[in-house]
């Protein structure tokens, strides 16, 4: 498991049981979706967006696993109320999907608060959590609210090898500055990397992009540069990070856009008693959890094509 500023195995050791049944359910969705083969804190909802919560409840997702993973969860802590719940997935990309959710098409869809911020105000400037929600809170449109976010987070992260840790004394991003002259950033597509300017001091002096984050990962094999080092931009929740003992350096500073799991949903369509099953969800989800969920599915040799479960049958 990768280092990282928080540890989460406590969370993970003693959960209520409501919880259990939430993420084993979401689990059998996922199998039987062909996910997982390939294919054969404090609730701070809005004031006024609890409704009457009447009729189904259409969880929406977009084409990617992290999205179809988080919209079964989310789909599953509804049912726990005992609603009518269905997912739609394949949805594609976050325009597309926010389009289906301001039609009524659907009523919810998982998301991430910083990403959702940027989409919302492009100009934003919040990076830490807590201010990351606020400003997302306040730039939504009308009739769409957010409850609490969780834990699990796919934040933007800069991981280097636990011997060139050991080697120069790096366990956070300041302890890097003095060796980004001489160090290789290798940079994943989904790494934040506008906010590298924000590292004050630090111009690396080979910056390389790559395909995914295990091919970022993989060049931290490479010799390192003399008197520096090769660093992986990576997120996260991506299961290669997660599967590894890398050492994410500590963003004490906030310099990457906080990433957190939230719900965007419909105003009046959900009750009070499922916006509690929401806030259920970020107590509880862990970033481990996500990379434990989405490893299988993203290892699999692809998700099956939007709508389709195994043989063909329904999506869930």
């Amino acid at each position: 498991m990768a280092h990282t500023r928080t540890d989460e195995s406590a969370r993970r050791g003693h959960r209520p049981a409501a919880w259990s049944r939430v993420l084993t359910a979401a689990s059998a969705l996922l199998l039987a979706a062909g996910l997982a083969s390939g294919c054969a804190g404090g609730d701070r909802t809005l004031d006024g967006a609890a409704g009457q919560g009447q009729g189904e409840i259409v969880v929406g997702a977009g084409d990617g696993a992290e999205s179809r993973i988080l919209a079964e969860i989310y789909a599953g802590a509804l049912r726990s109320t005992g609603a009518p719940v269905t997912t739609d997935d394949g949805l594609g990309d976050r325009t597309a999907y926010l389009g289906q959710l301001d039609a009524g098409s659907v009523t919810l869809v998982p998301e991430f608060t910083g990403r959702l911020l940027r989409y919302y105000d492009p100009e934003s400037t919040e990076t830490e959590q807590d201010d990351v929600f606020e400003a997302l809170s306040k730039a939504l449109p009308q009739g769409l609210s957010i409850s609490d976010f969780a834990a699990a987070e796919d934040r933007s992260a800069l991981a280097v090898t636990p011997q060139i840790s050991e080697q120069l004394g790096l366990t956070t991003l300041d302890d890097l500055v003095p060796s980004c002259g001489k160090s290789t950033v290798v940079l994943a597509p989904a790494f934040e990397a506008d906010a590298l300017s924000g590292l004050t001091g630090c111009t690396f002096a080979q910056t390389t992009r790559v395909a995914d984050d295990a091919a970022a990962v993989g060049e931290l094999a490479a010799p390192a540069p003399a008197g520096g080092a090769v660093v992986a931009g990576v997120t996260t929740a991506s299961p290669d990070v997660a599967d590894t003992d890398l050492v994410l350096l500590s963003d004490d500073e906030h310099v990457f856009t906080a990433q957190n799991v939230v719900p965007l949903f419909r105003i009046g369509t959900l009750s009070e008693a499922q916006l509690k099953a929401l806030n259920v969800v970020a107590g509880e989800l862990t970033t481990a959890d996500l990379a434990d969920m989405i490893g299988p599915g993203a290892r699999g040799g692809g998700l099956c094509p939007p709508g389709r479960g195994v043989g063909g049958g329904p999506k869930f």
